[in-house]
């Protein structure tokens, strides 16, 4: 956990999750220079999850049965509850982003009265299958607009649900060089910022990678089409803000959009930024600074 601020009387933001993968195991807490703006404005914390990055390299690069989503969901709270108590706040303004969004949520159904606000910067509310098919329907959409096609015969190869076990190589190849073509923006060097992080070492970074995989084996099935959504509501306690990329695909806004409107919330706002995709937070983090100013500060200073 990293703790960064300019002024102790501003506003907590706990950020939860990562963005390089949309599943369990991302971190952001590399990118220090980054989030450093934000500092400005929030006391910014970031949290290796147990079983991800610095947690699983003080861990002795392991991760144990006890990685479950029960289980990050009550490290989630007692590390608001160490947060509030430490830096002298009510309340808290909880972040998630993507496999950070579902503990985010199930944190809030859980305490509540720990959080003055819920930023989602990558709302996940829909199985995979079904994110993939919102996917792979929007790249049809581009390549047929753009008379490519070459990457219409890819995408007819790959199919709708190329992560479809048992996976198969070409298929997985076929859709990825369809992705590329109209990827939204992505980090520029985000290797090169990480290597520049305060305590990271190379090894701290591979090890961080390989954590990734373990996750992915230790809960994707728990969080993927086995995991039920539906629990992810139908009502928080708290506001909620829906802070996302028009473009994302791991985390579609018009999904996250659907989710927002069926949820009853103290209040509710859902924007976009044009242009941003997956990486919302890291490619167009100034944006995504005036949007929590216009509408989370005053609402987490208020509390």
């Amino acid at each position: 956990m990293t703790i960064r601020g300019a002024d102790r009387a501003n506003p907590v933001l706990l950020i939860v999750g990562g963005t390089q993968v949309d599943g369990p195991g991302a971190i952001l807490s590399l990118y220090v220079q980054t989030f450093q703006p934000w500092e400005r404005d929030f006391t910014v914390v970031q949290w290796d999850p147990r079983g991800a990055g610095k947690t699983f390299v003080a861990a002795g690069k392991t991760i144990g049965p006890d990685l479950t989503i029960d289980r990050l969901v009550q490290d989630g709270v007692e590390l608001s509850e160490y947060l509030r108590d430490r830096l002298g706040k009510r309340k808290i303004v909880l972040l998630g982003v993507n496999f950070g969004s579902t503990l985010s949520v199930k944190m809030i159904m859980a305490r509540p009265a720990l959080f003055s606000a819920y930023v989602a910067a990558g709302q996940i509310a829909n199985p995979r299958t079904e994110r993939e098919r919102f996917g792979y329907q929007r790249l049809m959409r581009l390549a047929t607009a753009a008379n490519d096609e070459a990457s219409l015969a890819d995408l007819k190869l790959a199919g709708a649900d190329v992560s479809r076990e048992p996976r198969k190589p070409a298929r997985i190849a076929a859709f990825q060089r369809a992705f590329v073509k109209c990827r939204p923006p992505v980090p520029a060097n985000p290797m090169q910022e990480a290597l520049s992080a305060p305590h990271w070492t190379m090894d701290d970074l591979l090890a961080a990678q390989a954590a990734g995989a373990q996750n992915e084996r230790a809960l994707g099935q728990a969080w993927g089409e086995s995991f039920a959504y539906a629990s992810l509501g139908p009502r928080l306690l708290v506001p909620v803000f829906v802070i996302q990329g028009e473009e994302a695909t791991s985390s579609p806004a018009p999904l996250a959009k659907v989710w927002l409107h069926g949820l009853k919330a103290p209040q509710k706002v859902f924007v976009t930024i044009p242009g941003a995709g997956n990486h919302a937070l890291e490619t167009h983090t100034a944006e995504f600074l005036v949007l929590l100013d216009r509408y989370v500060r005053p609402v987490a200073v208020a509390k």
